[in-house]
This record gives C-alpha cells, structure tokens and sequence, in this order.
C-alpha cells in the first residue's frame, strides 16, 4: 500500500468517528461539565494527585469504621461509597490509577477544576481508535495489502463501531475510564510494535511499545497478558536485536515497578490492587478464578444471542441462559449482566487466523493470543457483562481485519470478489449491531433521560407506523379476559404496554376470595380489587386500558367502570408493544396510538 494513500483513507475515518464518539458520550444527557469540582471517582483520585495524596480526598464516615466488618455487602449502603476500597481509614480507587496519572491529575492543576469523566471516556476512546488505525495501516503495509480505498475505509470505520466501545460509551460511571483507558494504552502499544518491526529506530519504538502494555496493566491489571505476549514475540522472532527485546522489557518492568510501590504504598502489598479491601455487593470483593466458571463465561461472551425485534433500535442485550437454570444452575457466586457474545456482534471474527508473511503472522499470533488469554481470565473470574468485552474484542476486531485484508489483497478473480462482499455484508451487519447496543446501552439510559432526542432518532429510521415509537402517544387498548378465579397467590400477566423504562404491566392477583387488578411500572404501581361478583364466573369481562397525554395518567376500566389510575408523566411505546399476556385468557381487540 501506499502509505500515503492511506493515512488521507484514515483521516476521513477519524473525522466521522470522532464526532459520534463525542455525541455518544452525551447521548444519554450527560452533558460536559467544565469548571467545577465534580463528584466522579477519577475526579476524586486525580485531585488526590494533585495534592500529593494516593488516597482520594474524601473521609470516611466514621460509622463505617466503627463497624466491626465495613466490608460487609449487608453494610447500610448510605454509609459507604459503592467500589471504592477502604484500608486504614481512607478511601482508595481500585480500577487503575493510569487514567487518573495521565489526564484527571494535570487537568486539576492546570485548571484548578475537575475533568468531566465523560470528556475523559472520549479522549481515551477516539485514541484507542486512532492508534488501531495507524496499526492497522501498517500492518497491512508490512504486508504489502494494497486494499481498495474504498474498502480500506471500511475496515478503518469498522474499528470505531465493530465493537463493544460504542457500548461503553452509553454510560460513563467508574468502571468505564480504567475499561477505556485499557482499551487506548494496549492499542497505542500495538501501534507501536508494529512500527518497531523493520525499523532502524527499532528499540525507541518497542520501548514506547513497552511503557503502554504497563500503563495499561496500570489500567486492568490483567491486560498484563497482553504485554507478555508481545514480548514472547520480540524474543523469538520481531525483534532483530537484543537492544529492541531489552528496549521493550526495561521499559514494561519500570511500569511494572512503579505499579508494585503504589500497591505496596496503598495496601502494603505490591501485588495488591485493592480489590480485597473492594466496598461492593456479595461475592463482588473476591479474587477467585473458578474452572466452573470458564464455560459460562465463554457462552456469554463469544455466543450469546442479543434479542433481535421490528422496533429501534432492533438489537438488545438480554440475559438468554441455554440451559434449565434448576437442573444446571449458575456456579456459586457467578456475576451476570445482560451480554451479547462477540461472534453474534462481530461475525467476521471467524476470518481471523492470522495471515501475512513470517512476522506479521507472529505479530498477529500474539495479539490474538493475547486477546484469548484477556478472554479466558474474566471468564475464569465469574464477572460477565457487555463493557468487560472491550478489555479483549477490539484487540480482536484489529486482528481479524488484518487477516481479513491481507487475504483478500493475496487472492485474485472471483474468489476475491467473493471475500471482499462477504467481509462488507459481515461489516454491515456489526455495525448495525454494535451502534444499536450503545443506543440501548445496559439501561436504555438515553429513552430514559432523553426521551424526545430518542424518538426522534427512532422515527428516522421506522417507515412502518405499527413499529415507530411515539413519545406520550394518545393510547387506547381494549381487550377481553376470562378473568376466573386461580389458586390463590398466583398471579397472570393481562397485558404489557412498552418496553424498559417505559414498560407498563396490567397483572391479575388472585386471592382467596377475589381478584386484584394491578398496573405497575418502573416507577409506580396502582392496584384495584374487583367485587364479588361483578366477573362473570367462566364469561368475559372487557378491559379498556387508555393513556391520556394531557392529563399524563393510564387508567384501566372493566366493563365500562373505572378500575385504577396510574400517574405517567413520560411514555415511550410504538404500537406494536402492546401485547397480550402468555396465559391464553385475554384477547386484545383494537389498538389505537397516535400522536398528540
């Protein structure tokens, strides 16, 4: 390739990226808060390095040290700060103080104010973008890939969105800045690598190499695998000199070093990073890699299916567990938040056997070994949820599009034609995916915070009226149900309206002698006991179920009297989430949704 050629393919890539990392960071209302001294936990760790302390500036309640146990997850959560670690009467951060070195500490001295956590998130991102562009680039100009421009841009697009950054970026709370910071440290360190390889100023860039694989153990300590699989290739076969080998070791054992004294500062120990000492929920302050927990972890990460439907954004995480979960339960302790697994948002990893000459296939080699170790350790540690999938996918995406473009620049004809649409229609479809699961996010928090931007973007791209979601629709739903009595206790879905932090459900509850009516949402429930009576036993009564915009309530009425009312201030719904319980005992027969 004309290397040239592509970094201009590469600077119209940064300059569509950049601008929708930025918007996705603020998609949810979190706006950039410039100017203040601000309540995030990087904030707090990076004014305590500005002022000399490796401790955050914040003491503890005394309460919580008089406790005789304050890590203690049945602990009242109003007396303790949620993930931060305590030990000898202060607060320290366990995710890595890397992020907090490099961006939250000089900010707070230069400006005297704090650094928005969700600036920082997309500093950290764009970079980890940028630097997989310029490996990428060299790559494939190492081995002498030429791919069309068209393509190449492409595959440079597909490193911003064919993956789960896109995800991460929906939420910024604690665990996204070290995630990030990971994510930009390993990818400035295999961009440097891959400029060492055939360089006549080989060991400055595998000692740059070096320092960002440790700063990124200084992020997620074990992304430390990622650094010692780039350093097993240096010593059998990329580095032509032990002067580049030593270059790369002096500079990640330095890191390593300095990491071991904060440790040793902080906690006493060198290898203690503070999870012990961790303020969390149950069996969430643990390090244990459990075997029984590996194959678990791999489902949820490699394959587990998203939940695929008509309305935007089409793609969800969902908890989907293929087993009997009372005849295979989860092992002791494991941790799970909704995830889709890497090969159902990224397909094209199935191409990614590295490919190339000699040293590109071991530069390749390492990295993918490197983002399977990364894989095989969180599965092993029983935490699975969507944004760990950053710590070893994008590592992953770069790989795979490099095999991917090598192969398809080596093959002619036909059977090139044929790599290169099966690689643009398996890009297509991760880019759909990925973008619609950092709409949704893990709680849906842009529906949730900005329903107006999302409808807006949803009507964009719903042409169907039964699909397209209306914010504060004028609803009316009418239904029959046989609603008869059950074994009391039990309880029946009628019918549920929306979805998320919209969904509302009408339930019937049976007790001893009647029927309850109950309509609960996220925020409120109403409840309505039916005479005796006044349900035909074996008939039909007939429910009306209608939401009033202007007066911002859902009221249910059966057979034609008043049964409860709800107060809705904000309803998001499209038509065809209006649906009709599993028990067979209610028929919906005529849906009415408009606009106001």
């Amino acid at each position: 390739m004309k290397l040239r050629a592509g970094w201009a393919v590469f600077a119209l890539a940064a300059a569509a990226i950049g601008p929708y990392y930025l918007w996705a960071v603020r998609s949810a209302g979190g706006k950039f808060d410039w100017g203040y001294d601000l309540g995030g936990y990087y904030d707090y760790l990076g004014r305590g390095f500005a002022s000399g302390r490796l401790s955050v500036p914040i003491e503890p309640n005394p309460k919580l040290l008089s406790q005789p146990d304050p890590w203690d997850p049945a602990v009242d959560d109003s007396l303790k700060m949620q993930d931060m670690a305590l030990y000898n009467g202060r607060y320290y951060l366990y995710h890595g103080a890397a992020p907090a070195a490099l961006l939250f500490a000089p900010w707070r001295l230069a400006t005297g104010h704090d650094l928005p956590e969700n600036f920082a998130l997309f500093l950290l991102c764009f970079g980890g973008f940028l630097f997989s562009c310029g490996a990428l680039l060299l790559i494939l100009d190492l081995a002498g890939a030429t791919p069309a421009p068209w393509l190449l841009g492409t595959m440079l697009l597909a490193l911003g969105v064919c993956q789960s950054v896109p995800y991460l970026l929906s939420r910024v709370w604690v665990y996204e800045i070290a995630i990030g910071g990971g994510y930009f440290f390993i990818s400035g360190a295999v961009y440097f690598l891959a400029r060492g390889i055939d360089s006549d100023r080989e060991p400055l860039w595998f000692a740059l190499s070096g320092l960002l694989f440790g700063l990124a153990v200084a992020c997620r300590p074990h992304l430390g695998l990622a650094g010692a699989m780039a350093a097993a290739a240096l010593w059998f076969r990329l580095s032509r000199s032990r002067a580049g080998v030593s270059a790369f070791a002096i500079s990640f054992a330095l890191v390593g070093a300095v990491i071991a004294l904060y440790n040793y500062a902080r906690f006493g120990n060198p290898l203690e990073f503070g999870i012990r000492y961790l303020l969390a929920g149950a069996d969430q302050n643990r390090i244990k890699l459990d075997p029984r927990y590996v194959l678990p972890g791999l489902y949820f990460n490699l394959f587990c299916l998203p939940e695929f439907g008509p309305v935007f954004p089409w793609i969800r995480a969902v908890f989907r567990y293929p087993f009997d979960s009372a005849n295979y339960p989860f092992p002791p302790g494991y941790f799970i938040e909704p995830a889709v697994g890497a090969f159902c948002t990224t397909p094209f990893l199935l191409g990614i056997l590295p490919a190339g000459n000699r040293n590109i296939r071991v530069l390749l080699g390492a990295m993918l070994a490197a983002a399977a170790g990364i894989l095989l350790f969180l599965a092993a540690t029983g935490f699975t949820t969507q944004r760990y999938e950053v710590d070893f996918l994008p590592l992953a995406t770069l790989v795979a599009l490099a095999a991917w473009g090598i192969r398809i620049a080596r093959t002619k004809g036909l059977a090139r034609v044929m790599l290169t649409v099966v690689l643009t229609v398996a890009l297509g479809y991760s880019a759909v995916a990925n973008l619609a699961l950092g709409i949704a996010g893990p709680y849906d928090e842009m529906l949730k915070n900005r329903p107006a931007r999302w409808v807006r973007i949803a009507q964009w791209f719903s042409p169907l009226e039964r699909y397209r979601p209306r914010l504060n629709p004028n609803l009316t739903v009418e239904a029959t149900a046989r609603l008869t009595r059950q074994p009391a206790g039990s309880r029946e879905l009628l019918v549920s309206i929306g979805r998320g932090p919209y969904l509302h459900s009408l339930y019937a509850e049976h007790t001893d002698g009647s029927i309850r009516l109950i309509m609960k949402s996220e925020l409120s429930t109403a409840s309505y006991e039916i005479p005796a009576g006044e349900t035909p036993e074996g008939g039909e009564s007939r429910l009306r179920i209608a939401y009033s915009s202007t007066a911002g309530k859902m009221t249910v009425a059966v057979n034609e009297q008043p049964a409860l009312s709800l107060d809705v201030p904000t309803l998001v719904m499209a038509a065809s989430e209006v649906a009709a319980g599993e028990a067979g005992r209610i028929r919906i027969t005529r849906i009415t949704c408009r606009a106001e």
